[in-house]
Protein backbone atom coordinates (compact mmCIF):
# COMPACT_ATOMS: atom_id res chain seq x y z
CA UNK A 1 0.00 0.00 0.00
CA UNK A 2 3.27 2.48 0.95
CA UNK A 3 4.78 2.27 -2.01
CA UNK A 4 1.58 2.11 -4.45
CA UNK A 5 0.12 5.01 -3.30
CA UNK A 6 3.65 7.15 -3.54
CA UNK A 7 4.37 5.95 -6.99
CA UNK A 8 1.11 6.46 -7.92
CA UNK A 9 1.20 9.98 -7.28
CA UNK A 10 4.47 10.68 -8.32
CA UNK A 11 4.07 9.19 -11.58
CA UNK A 12 1.64 11.02 -12.66
CA UNK A 13 3.69 14.75 -10.94
CA UNK A 14 6.33 14.01 -13.60
CA UNK A 15 4.13 13.50 -16.23
CA UNK A 16 2.35 16.95 -15.65
CA UNK A 17 5.69 18.79 -14.70
CA UNK A 18 8.75 19.99 -16.08
CA UNK A 19 10.57 21.61 -13.17
CA UNK A 20 8.57 21.41 -10.84
CA UNK A 21 6.04 18.80 -8.30
CA UNK A 22 2.43 20.57 -8.77
CA UNK A 23 1.84 22.59 -5.29
CA UNK A 24 -0.73 19.94 -4.04
CA UNK A 25 1.44 16.75 -4.53
CA UNK A 26 4.35 18.24 -2.71
CA UNK A 27 3.94 16.91 0.14
CA UNK A 28 3.52 13.82 -0.76
CA UNK A 29 6.75 13.60 -2.59
CA UNK A 30 8.26 14.86 0.68
CA UNK A 31 6.91 12.23 3.27
CA UNK A 32 8.18 9.51 0.84
CA UNK A 33 11.74 10.41 1.26
CA UNK A 34 11.16 10.76 4.87
CA UNK A 35 9.41 7.98 5.34
CA UNK A 36 12.38 5.98 3.70
CA UNK A 37 14.88 8.04 6.33
CA UNK A 38 12.50 6.86 9.43
CA UNK A 39 12.53 3.22 8.52
CA UNK A 40 16.19 3.15 7.62
CA UNK A 41 15.86 2.50 4.30
CA UNK A 42 17.62 5.57 3.45
CA UNK A 43 20.60 6.85 5.78
CA UNK A 44 22.89 10.09 5.59
CA UNK A 45 26.44 9.01 4.93
CA UNK A 46 27.61 10.52 7.87
CA UNK A 47 25.19 9.23 10.01
CA UNK A 48 26.52 5.73 8.62
CA UNK A 49 30.17 6.29 9.23
CA UNK A 50 30.22 8.14 12.86
CA UNK A 51 33.52 6.49 13.44
CA UNK A 52 35.98 7.21 16.26
CA UNK A 53 39.42 8.59 15.17
CA UNK A 54 40.65 4.70 15.97
CA UNK A 55 38.72 3.35 14.09
CA UNK A 56 39.13 6.07 11.14
CA UNK A 57 43.22 5.10 11.47
CA UNK A 58 42.22 1.05 11.31
CA UNK A 59 40.09 1.82 8.36
CA UNK A 60 42.54 4.25 6.66
CA UNK A 61 45.71 2.32 7.60
CA UNK A 62 47.50 1.78 4.64
CA UNK A 63 49.76 4.83 3.85
CA UNK A 64 49.84 6.02 0.28
CA UNK A 65 53.43 6.46 -1.08
CA UNK A 66 52.48 9.71 -3.20
CA UNK A 67 54.56 12.62 -2.96
CA UNK A 68 53.89 16.24 -4.25
CA UNK A 69 54.55 15.04 -7.94
CA UNK A 70 51.82 13.09 -7.59
CA UNK A 71 49.37 15.86 -7.77
CA UNK A 72 48.86 17.24 -10.97
CA UNK A 73 46.53 20.06 -11.86
CA UNK A 74 44.12 21.52 -8.90
CA UNK A 75 40.44 21.20 -9.60
CA UNK A 76 39.67 22.27 -6.03
CA UNK A 77 42.52 24.01 -4.12
CA UNK A 78 41.41 26.74 -1.64
CA UNK A 79 38.43 24.80 0.34
CA UNK A 80 39.76 22.31 3.16
CA UNK A 81 39.28 19.46 0.90
CA UNK A 82 41.48 19.17 -2.26
CA UNK A 83 41.56 17.81 -5.40
CA UNK A 84 43.86 17.20 -8.01
CA UNK A 85 44.42 15.41 -10.92
CA UNK A 86 47.14 12.55 -10.87
CA UNK A 87 50.22 13.64 -12.48
CA UNK A 88 52.54 11.32 -14.34
CA UNK A 89 53.01 8.96 -17.04
CA UNK A 90 52.63 5.12 -16.38
CA UNK A 91 49.91 3.18 -14.48
CA UNK A 92 48.09 3.46 -10.87
CA UNK A 93 46.73 0.36 -9.99
CA UNK A 94 46.29 -0.75 -13.23
CA UNK A 95 44.90 2.64 -14.87
CA UNK A 96 46.44 4.94 -16.28
CA UNK A 97 47.34 7.78 -14.09
CA UNK A 98 45.78 10.76 -16.38
CA UNK A 99 42.47 9.18 -15.72
CA UNK A 100 42.35 9.67 -11.86
CA UNK A 101 41.50 12.16 -8.95
CA UNK A 102 43.64 12.53 -6.12
CA UNK A 103 41.30 13.69 -3.13
CA UNK A 104 42.90 14.44 0.58
CA UNK A 105 41.33 15.65 3.15
CA UNK A 106 42.62 18.64 6.40
CA UNK A 107 42.27 16.22 9.02
CA UNK A 108 42.86 12.74 9.97
CA UNK A 109 39.56 13.10 12.06
CA UNK A 110 37.67 13.78 8.95
CA UNK A 111 34.97 11.13 9.05
CA UNK A 112 33.41 11.97 6.25
CA UNK A 113 36.22 10.49 4.13
CA UNK A 114 34.64 7.31 5.08
CA UNK A 115 31.09 7.87 3.71
CA UNK A 116 32.81 8.88 0.05
CA UNK A 117 34.53 5.78 0.24
CA UNK A 118 31.57 3.89 0.58
CA UNK A 119 29.73 5.79 -2.37
CA UNK A 120 32.17 5.47 -4.60
CA UNK A 121 32.76 1.95 -4.00
CA UNK A 122 29.07 1.32 -4.75
CA UNK A 123 29.14 3.25 -7.59
CA UNK A 124 32.34 1.56 -9.09
CA UNK A 125 34.65 4.57 -9.47
CA UNK A 126 36.67 3.88 -6.12
CA UNK A 127 40.51 3.08 -6.81
CA UNK A 128 42.08 3.75 -3.75
CA UNK A 129 42.61 5.07 -0.55
CA UNK A 130 44.48 5.33 2.84
CA UNK A 131 46.65 8.44 4.38
CA UNK A 132 49.44 10.57 3.56
CA UNK A 133 52.04 10.75 5.70
CA UNK A 134 50.78 12.92 8.53
CA UNK A 135 47.81 10.37 8.59
CA UNK A 136 45.06 12.86 6.56
CA UNK A 137 42.70 10.69 4.42
CA UNK A 138 43.12 10.47 0.79
CA UNK A 139 40.88 8.87 -1.80
CA UNK A 140 41.80 8.20 -5.30
CA UNK A 141 39.22 7.92 -7.96
CA UNK A 142 37.86 7.34 -11.55
CA UNK A 143 38.17 10.87 -13.58
CA UNK A 144 35.04 11.65 -15.10
CA UNK A 145 34.42 13.31 -18.76
CA UNK A 146 32.10 15.61 -19.59
CA UNK A 147 31.29 19.62 -19.34
CA UNK A 148 29.56 21.89 -16.52
CA UNK A 149 26.89 23.31 -18.28
CA UNK A 150 28.28 26.73 -18.05
CA UNK A 151 31.58 25.40 -20.25
CA UNK A 152 29.27 23.66 -22.73
CA UNK A 153 29.75 25.45 -25.89
CA UNK A 154 26.23 24.46 -27.22
CA UNK A 155 25.00 26.38 -24.06
CA UNK A 156 27.25 29.63 -24.09
CA UNK A 157 26.25 29.81 -27.98
CA UNK A 158 22.46 29.84 -27.50
CA UNK A 159 19.89 32.10 -26.98
CA UNK A 160 17.79 32.77 -23.99
CA UNK A 161 15.04 30.11 -25.23
CA UNK A 162 17.84 27.47 -26.22
CA UNK A 163 19.65 27.94 -22.69
CA UNK A 164 16.19 27.45 -20.92
CA UNK A 165 15.71 23.88 -22.72
CA UNK A 166 19.02 23.03 -22.35
CA UNK A 167 19.23 23.53 -18.61
CA UNK A 168 15.36 21.75 -18.59
CA UNK A 169 16.85 18.69 -20.77
CA UNK A 170 19.80 18.33 -17.94
CA UNK A 171 18.15 18.62 -14.98
CA UNK A 172 15.70 16.13 -16.10
CA UNK A 173 18.39 13.94 -17.35
CA UNK A 174 20.14 14.87 -13.34
CA UNK A 175 17.11 13.77 -11.46
CA UNK A 176 17.07 10.54 -13.77
CA UNK A 177 20.14 9.73 -12.95
CA UNK A 178 20.26 10.13 -9.69
CA UNK A 179 17.00 8.37 -9.03
CA UNK A 180 18.38 5.39 -10.86
CA UNK A 181 21.88 5.31 -8.77
CA UNK A 182 19.67 4.90 -5.63
CA UNK A 183 17.86 1.94 -6.58
CA UNK A 184 20.38 0.30 -9.06
CA UNK A 185 23.40 1.22 -7.10
CA UNK A 186 22.17 2.37 -3.62
CA UNK A 187 23.29 5.65 -3.45
CA UNK A 188 21.17 8.95 -3.39
CA UNK A 189 22.99 12.00 -4.83
CA UNK A 190 21.56 15.21 -2.69
CA UNK A 191 24.14 17.32 -3.30
CA UNK A 192 22.31 18.97 -5.59
CA UNK A 193 23.36 22.30 -8.06
CA UNK A 194 24.96 22.36 -11.70
CA UNK A 195 28.14 22.10 -10.83
CA UNK A 196 27.77 18.47 -10.09
CA UNK A 197 26.18 17.64 -13.12
CA UNK A 198 28.59 16.89 -15.91
CA UNK A 199 27.37 16.82 -19.59
CA UNK A 200 28.22 13.99 -21.47
CA UNK A 201 26.67 13.72 -24.69
CA UNK A 202 25.32 16.38 -26.79
CA UNK A 203 23.44 15.94 -30.27
CA UNK A 204 21.95 18.58 -32.39
CA UNK A 205 21.89 21.61 -29.32
CA UNK A 206 20.39 18.85 -26.82
CA UNK A 207 21.67 17.33 -24.15
CA UNK A 208 21.43 13.31 -24.04
CA UNK A 209 22.97 12.29 -20.98
CA UNK A 210 25.09 13.45 -17.46
CA UNK A 211 26.92 11.94 -15.21
CA UNK A 212 26.74 13.17 -11.20
CA UNK A 213 29.88 13.72 -9.47
CA UNK A 214 31.28 14.70 -5.49
CA UNK A 215 29.68 11.86 -3.33
CA UNK A 216 30.68 13.52 -0.44
CA UNK A 217 29.34 13.18 2.93
CA UNK A 218 29.56 17.01 3.96
CA UNK A 219 26.32 17.39 1.75
CA UNK A 220 23.96 14.93 3.76
CA UNK A 221 24.50 12.57 0.32
CA UNK A 222 22.55 8.89 1.49
CA UNK A 223 23.30 5.43 1.06
CA UNK A 224 20.35 3.47 0.11
CA UNK A 225 19.31 0.05 1.81
CA UNK A 226 16.55 -3.11 1.31
CA UNK A 227 13.20 -1.68 0.37
CA UNK A 228 14.27 1.80 -0.50
CA UNK A 229 16.15 -0.45 -3.95
CA UNK A 230 12.84 -1.53 -4.89
CA UNK A 231 12.76 -0.67 -8.89
CA UNK A 232 9.01 0.38 -8.26
CA UNK A 233 10.47 3.77 -6.15
CA UNK A 234 12.99 4.77 -8.64
CA UNK A 235 10.18 6.98 -9.45
CA UNK A 236 9.41 8.30 -6.27
CA UNK A 237 13.13 9.31 -6.20
CA UNK A 238 12.86 11.07 -9.16
CA UNK A 239 10.15 13.12 -8.19
CA UNK A 240 11.44 13.54 -4.88
CA UNK A 241 14.77 14.80 -6.70
CA UNK A 242 12.26 17.39 -9.15
CA UNK A 243 11.15 19.11 -5.77
CA UNK A 244 14.44 19.78 -3.79
CA UNK A 245 17.36 19.82 -7.05
CA UNK A 246 18.46 23.68 -6.68
CA UNK A 247 18.23 24.78 -9.93
CA UNK A 248 19.40 28.39 -9.25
Amino acid sequence: MFKTFYIAVTVVSLLTATYAIPVKERGVVRRFFHDMVEKGFVREINDTYKYTPDEMNALCSQQLSLSSKDYGHYLQEHLPVKVAEMSGLGKYKGYDRRNLIIKSFPSDKDVSALGEIQALRLMGDLVDFGKDSEGKPIIIMKRQDGSLLEELEAYKTANDEQKRKIREETFKLACSKAASEAVHKGVWHNDNHWGNILITDVESGSVKSVKLIDYGGDFNNYLVYGEGRDLEHESSFNGYCHLVWDRN
